[in-house]
């Protein structure tokens, strides 16, 4: 991909984009998942969004879209289910089928009112998760456990094995 950057006093610097080291061979939720899968689900393509706030972070690929009232996030990374189940950030883990594959459905420990969910599943180079989080206040107006299940089932197709 060719990348324009601003660099020293308004001049450009034409080159090719050099991935975070450890990126390599990662999932890319971006671009492995096709806008019309995204279509498929009742989602909006235009409204995708790569990394966070567009900072990439080292041994993730990052990617969202808005829903009506919550945003979808697949992420993709080098940490294993026992690591997801090990880490004291997430609690009331859940085995689930997600499509095809077993799963484990959890949330973030502070969450008291179910304003996100998780779900993952392992995959050759560590895990993909699918997170559903409500839009800043909005009222929560179905379970983000029921629409994180039913999106990483719809997606899981795209994922790598």
């Amino acid at each position: 991909m060719l990348v324009w950057a601003l660099a020293g006093c308004g001049s450009a610097v034409e080159g090719e984009a050099e991935p975070l080291s450890g990126q390599e061979g990662l999932f890319d939720p971006c671009t492995d998942i096709p806008d019309s899968a995204i279509r498929g689900v009742g989602l909006d393509p235009l409204t995708k969004e790569r990394d966070l706030v567009g900072v990439e972070e080292l041994g993730w690929k990052i990617c969202s879209w808005t829903g009506p009232w919550y945003f979808v996030v697949v992420m993709s990374n080098v940490y294993s289910l026992q690591d997801v189940r090990s880490n004291t950030d997430f609690t009331g883990f859940r085995d689930v089928e997600i499509g095809q594959r077993q799963g484990v459905q959890y949330s973030r420990a502070q969450d008291q009112v179910g304003a996100s969910c998780y779900v993952a599943t392992p995959v050759e180079q560590g895990t993909i998760w699918l997170r559903v989080s409500r839009m800043g206040l909005h009222p929560i107006e179905e379970s983000t456990c029921t629409l994180a299940t039913r999106y990483g089932a719809e997606l899981e197709t795209y994922w790598p094995h």
